[in-house]
């Protein structure tokens, strides 16, 4: 009986999951046209059909400043603002309407310098290329089901951090190898 009710639990949490997608706006940052249509491709398989394209940071600050969005999913490695750069300003610019808005970061560069720098720029998760799509789906759903407390502070705009032992990316098959960004 109690696998009975699990499994019925879970099906209720995969149902309002899949709700909750089905209604998201999300905006894609890549500079790789490739890596913004895969991601994209991604998105519409998990019932996301609203995802917008920006080939760089400063395309996606102006879109966001006058679209809202629900989620942002981006590179780290861009011109002129690398994923950590547009991140902080999303979390610190007045003209952002909604800077508390879900970030997560998807990266070839995912060595413990860079996933510690894009920590501290305020992002929710940081996933290391390649991603696999049960992951990607994955870490979307646990950073919109489970949003941590938002902190600002001087030195820092974001969801609150958790322990350093979590700063590796979500499979430990990433490591640092093959930064094909």
């Amino acid at each position: 009986m109690p696998n009975r009710a699990m499994s019925k639990k879970r099906d209720q949490v995969k149902e309002h999951l899949q709700e909750l997608m089905e209604k998201l706006r999300v905006l894609v940052i890549d500079d790789n046209k490739f890596s913004r249509s895969l991601l994209s491709t991604q998105l519409a398989g998990y019932g996301i059909r609203d995802v917008v394209e920006c080939a760089d940071g400063v395309e996606g600050l102006k879109y966001l400043q006058n679209q809202p969005i629900h989620l942002i999913l981006l590179d780290y490695e861009m011109t002129p603002l690398n994923g950590a750069e547009f991140s902080r300003l999303v979390r610190r610019d007045p003209s952002i309407p909604n800077p508390e808005v879900p970030i997560i970061m998807i990266s070839g560069y995912s060595d413990l310098a860079h996933v510690k720098e894009a920590r501290d720029s305020g992002i929710n998760e940081f996933l290391g290329k390649p991603v696999s799509a049960d992951i990607l789906y994955r870490r979307i759903g646990h950073t919109l089901q489970n949003p941590r407390p938002f902190v600002r502070t001087d030195h820092y705009v974001g969801p609150q951090q958790r322990e350093e032992r979590s700063l590796r990316p979500a499979d430990p098959s990433h490591s640092s190898a093959g930064n094909d960004d």
